[in-house]
């Protein structure tokens, strides 16, 4: 079924990234940030090792308990919502994560900032949300 050793792994790394973007989004306003290139900069790489490694988890997830495949990589929060690994509107709020992750990796589209950091500050706890119904999940 699942390879426990590798969820646990992933898991460890994304409360590790957590743990590093949550004071440097918290703990500065909108305005300090952006005018911080290295700071943003900072901020941008944690935000993409988290959402790469939550899908990382979403994949192993998906594959492993045989809930079917996806054509894209936010359809795998969605998939996860329809299989109730977690909660379907939940997942339907965090799959937009994946374009914002690709915003940020492929460069093809300029990232606004201002909208960026907001959601990000606004719905930071959605990470640990995250953790939590994979954690209740994985318990069952």
């Amino acid at each position: 079924m699942f390879n426990r050793d590798f969820l646990d792994k992933k898991k460890d790394l994304l409360v590790g990234y957590i743990d590093e973007l949550e004071p440097l989004v918290t703990g500065h306003n909108i305005p300090e940030l952006k005018q911080d290139r290295a700071k943003r900069h900072v901020i941008e790489r944690l935000f993409q090792l988290a959402v790469d490694t939550m899908i990382d988890i979403n994949v192993h997830i998906l594959q492993e308990g045989h809930f079917g495949t996806v054509d894209d990589l936010q359809s795998t929060f969605k998939l996860l919502g329809d299989s109730k690994v977690i909660d379907g509107t939940f997942a339907d709020k965090i799959a937009p994560i994946v374009g914002a992750r690709n915003m940020i990796v492929h460069r093809y589209e300029k990232l606004d900032m201002n909208i960026f950091l907001n959601n990000l500050k606004n719905n930071f706890s959605d990470f640990k949300t995250y953790l939590m119904q994979i954690d209740n999940y994985l318990k069952q």
